[in-house]
C-alpha cells in the first residue's frame, strides 16, 4: 500500500482532485479555509489494480513556515507528527495556474527540501492564464514528473496513471530541517514535542524564516517571466474591472445583500412545485396504508408514526438542495473571497477580521466543520470569540424549522411591489443570526477574550466559470445527507416519540362519550411524552408554547430538523381533519381547548423562529468544541448563553406580537 500526499495552496484544486481519483465527496469551495484537517480515500482504480495506492487531501500552505493551525496540519504531517498518519510514501503538488506565482514558490521549496523527490500537477488549465504559459516547457524546467490537466475539464484515467506510473521505488523523506520560529512552531495541532523531531530546527527568529520563504519566491518570478509566452493581463484586468464594482464600498454591499436575498427569494419560487408533488404522494401514501392495514397499532405506528414523522421534514428536500446549488455556484466563481473583504471593515468593528467571515459562511451549511474552519485564525484569543459564536450562523438544521413556520404563518405576499413576504423573512432570520453573533463576537472580546485585532489579508483568486455539473454534486451530496438523516435518526426518534406518545394507554371506560378526536387528544396527554410536556409547560408558557410544542423543543435538543418530525408525528394524533395531509394543516387546525382559539399563531410562530435561531440544538456542535478548545467549560458556556439568548428572544418577541 502506497500512501500519496496532495499539497498545494488553499484553493489550488486539491480537494476537488482528491474526489475525482477517490470517488469521495469532501468539501470543494473558491477561498481558503474549508480544508482543515487531514482526509485519506483510496483510489477508484484499485479495484482493478494489483497496487494499492491512498491518496490524502492536506490543508493549503503557502510555505513550510505555518502561520495557522490548519497550515501547521500539514507541516506536522511532512515531519511525520501527525498522528493520523505517521507515514507517507509520495508527495505531489498541485500548481493553481490562476496563482502561478505562489503556487511555484511552494514547489520549489519542496523539491529542495525533498531532493527533487516529488511529482507535480498542473492544474486549471482550461482558464485563459494557461493558454499564456509554456507549461511544457515550465515542467522541465522543474526536472520533475507533471501533467498538465484541469479539474473541470480533467481525465481522471490520465490522472490516476500518472500516479501510478511515477510511483518512487521507495518511500520520500525530507532531507533538510525545516526552520521555525518560536511563533510558528506554536500552532502545532497536536500533542506532541517539535524538539525531538529529526525534520525540525527550532529557535529561529521571524526574519530568517521569513526570509528562507522570500528566496524560494524570487526564483517563482523568475521562472514564471521565463515561461510566459503572450501577455496574460487582459485577464487580471478583466478580473479587477469586475472587483471594482464587487468591492465598492457602496454599490459592493448593493450586490451582496441583492445577492443573497435572491438565494432566499429562489428558495419558494423555484421549489414550490416539487414541494407540493412531494407533499401530495407523501399524503397519498399515508391514505393508502390508512386504508390498506386493519385499524390498530401498526396501523397507527405506520401512519403517524413512521410516515408523518418522516414525511413532515422529507417535504424539506428540494428548498434544501436549492439552497446549496446556489451556494456553490458563488464559491465556484471567487466570490465569496470579495465576499470576506467586503466584510473585513464591519467585523472589524466587533473584534474580528476578515478571516473569521469564512468560518461564518461555512456556518450557513453546518457548524461543525465552521468551527474546524477556525484554525485558519491565528490569534487565539480571536479564534476563540468566532467559535462560539458560529452556532448563531443560521445552518441548514434549521431549514426545516423556519420554512415550515414562515410557509404557514406568514402570508405569501408582495412588500413594496417587489419583495416577497415569506422571503424577507428568511431573509430577515438569516442575518439576525449573524448579526447577533458579531454582538457577541464583541462582548466576548470586550470581556473574556480580550486583545488587539490583528490584520486580515487574503489572496483573492480570478473569476472563474463555476460549473454546473459541480454545483449539482454538490446539491445531490447534501440531499444525500440530509435524506440519510431523515431515514436514520429522525426515522428512530419517530418511532420512539410514537411510543411515549402511545404508551401507556387509557382505560377505555374514560374514552366514553367523547368524539374520536377528543379520545386522541386525552390519549396523548395521558401518555409518558404528555406528562413529560406537562412537567415543563410552567417554564416555557410566558413564550406562547403549549406543552406539545415544548416537547419538541426538547426533542430538538438533539438535532433541530427532530422538531419538525417531532411535531409530524404528536399532531397526527391530535385534533386532525380528515382531509389534512400535510403538517402545515395539522397545526394551523390545532385548537386550544380552553381558549377554543388556534394554538399557532403569528405571535408563537415567530417565538419559536428567534428561539430556534439562536439556541445551543445540536449535540454534534458540542462535541466538536469540546474536541477544538479542550475544554468542558467552553461546551457548558456556550450551551448556557445560547439557551439564555434564545428563551429571552423568544420571551420579547412574543409579549411583543401578542
Amino acid at each position: 500500500m502506497s500512501t500519496v500526499l496532495l499539497l498545494g495552496c488553499p484553493n489550488s484544486g486539491k480537494t476537488a482532485l482528491f474526489n475525482m481519483l477517490s470517488g469521495a465527496n469532501r468539501k470543494v469551495a473558491n477561498y481558503s479555509g474549508i480544508t482543515v484537517d487531514t482526509a485519506t480515500a483510496a483510489l477508484r482504480s484499485n479495484k482493478k489494480n494489483e497496487k494499492q495506492i491512498n491518496i490524502v487531501d492536506l490543508p493549503g500552505i503557502y510555505s513550510l513556515v505555518p502561520s495557522s493551525i490548519d497550515e501547521a496540519v500539514t507541516v506536522s504531517t511532512l515531519v511525520k507528527e501527525n498522528p493520523r498518519l505517521k507515514e507517507y510514501d509520495e508527495v505531489v503538488v498541485v500548481i493553481d495556474l490562476t496563482r502561478l506565482e505562489a503556487s511555484l514558490a511552494l514547489a520549489l521549496a519542496l523539491k529542495d527540501f525533498y531532493e527533487g523527490n516529488i511529482k507535480v500537477i498542473f492544474n486549471k488549465s482550461d482558464i485563459e492564464v494557461a493558454k499564456n504559459l509554456d507549461l511544457e516547457g515550465l515542467g522541465k524546467n522543474l526536472n520533475v514528473p507533471f501533467i498538465i490537466t484541469s479539474t473541470i475539464k480533467g481525465n481522471e484515467k490520465e490522472l490516476d496513471a500518472f500516479l501510478r506510473n511515477n510511483l518512487a521505488d521507495k518511500p520520500v523523506s525530507l532531507s533538510k530541517k525545516i526552520i521555525l520560529s518560536e511563533e510558528s512552531s506554536s500552532y502545532n495541532p497536536f500533542d506532541t514535542d517539535y524538539n525531538s523531531n529529526e525534520f525540525i530546527d527550532l529557535g529561529h527568529n521571524e526574519v530568517d524564516t521569513l526570509a528562507i520563504v522570500e528566496s524560494y519566491q524570487r526564483k517563482s518570478r523568475d521562472l514564471k517571466a521565463n515561461y510566459t509566452i503572450a501577455n496574460h493581463d487582459n485577464y487580471i484586468k478583466t478580473t479587477n474591472r469586475i472587483d471594482n464594482l464587487i468591492l465598492h464600498p457602496f454599490f459592493g454591499g448593493v450586490v451582496f445583500l441583492g445577492i443573497f436575498y435572491f438565494i432566499f427569494h429562489a428558495l419558494y419560487t423555484f421549489s414550490g412545485p416539487i414541494m407540493d408533488f412531494i407533499d401530495e404522494n407523501i399524503g397519498a401514501l399515508g391514505e393508502f396504508v390508512a386504508a390498506t392495514l386493519p385499524e390498530g397499532m401498526l396501523n397507527s405506528f405506520l401512519v403517524d408514526g413512521v410516515i408523518a414523522g418522516v414525511g413532515g421534514v422529507v417535504i424539506f428536500l428540494p428548498q434544501i438542495m436549492i439552497l446549496f446549488f446556489l451556494l456553490s455556484l458563488l464559491e465556484q466563481s471567487g466570490y465569496i473571497a470579495r465576499a470576506s473583504i467586503l466584510t473585513d471593515k464591519i467585523m472589524s468593528y466587533f473584534g474580528l477580521n476578515g478571516k473569521a467571515f469564512l468560518p461564518y459562511m461555512s456556518g450557513f451549511a453546518c457548524s461543525v466543520p465552521a468551527i474546524m474552519a477556525t484554525r485558519t485564525i491565528a490569534d487565539k484569543k480571536e479564534r476563540l470569540a468566532t467559535l462560539m459564536t458560529i452556532p448563531l450562523i443560521t445552518c441548514s438544521a434549521r431549514l426545516p424549522v423556519y420554512i415550515l413556520l414562515i410557509g404557514t404563518f406568514i402570508p405569501e405576499k408582495t412588500v413594496l411591489g417587489v419583495f416577497n413576504l415569506q422571503a424577507l423573512s428568511f431573509f430577515f432570520l438569516y442575518f439576525l443570526g449573524s448579526i447577533v453573533a458579531l454582538i457577541m463576537a464583541k462582548i466576548f472580546r470586550l470581556t473574556l477574550y480580550k486583545g488587539k485585532t490583528n490584520s486580515f489579508i487574503i489572496e483573492l483568486p480570478l473569476y472563474n466559470r463555476p460549473s454546473f455539473k459541480t454545483a449539482m454534486k454538490s446539491s445531490v451530496l447534501k440531499g444525500k445527507v440530509f435524506l440519510k438523516k431523515a431515514g436514520t435518526i429522525i426515522l428512530a426518534l419517530s418511532m420512539v416519540i410514537w411510543v411515549l406518545s402511545t404508551f401507556p394507554k387509557v382505560d377505555d371506560s374514560k374514552l366514553e362519550g367523547m368524539t374520536e378526536a377528543q379520545q386522541a387528544s386525552y390519549s396523548l396527554e395521558y401518555s409518558t411524552m404528555g406528562r413529560l410536556g406537562k412537567t415543563i409547560e410552567p417554564v416555557i408558557e410566558p413564550l406562547g408554547y403549549n406543552w406539545k410544542m415544548g416537547i419538541g423543543i426538547l426533542v430538538a435538543f438533539g438535532a433541530r430538523e427532530l422538531f419538525v418530525s417531532t411535531l409530524g408525528t404528536i399532531y397526527a394524533l391530535g385534533d386532525v381533519d380528515e382531509e389534512s395531509t400535510t403538517l402545515r394543516e395539522r397545526l394551523q387546525s390545532e385548537i386550544n381547548p380552553v381558549t377554543g382559539k388556534p394554538v399557532f399563531n403569528f405571535a408563537v410562530a415567530w417565538s419559536l423562529l428567534i428561539f430556534f435561531a439562536f439556541a445551543a440544538q445540536c449535540i454534534s456542535t458540542l462535541a466538536i468544541v469540546k474536541r477544538e478548545t479542550e475544554s468542558w467549560k467552553s461546551v457548558l458556556g456556550m450551551t448556557a448563553y445560547l439557551t439564555l439568548l434564545a428563551y429571552g428572544g423568544a420571551f420579547l418577541t412574543y409579549q411583543l406580537l401578542i
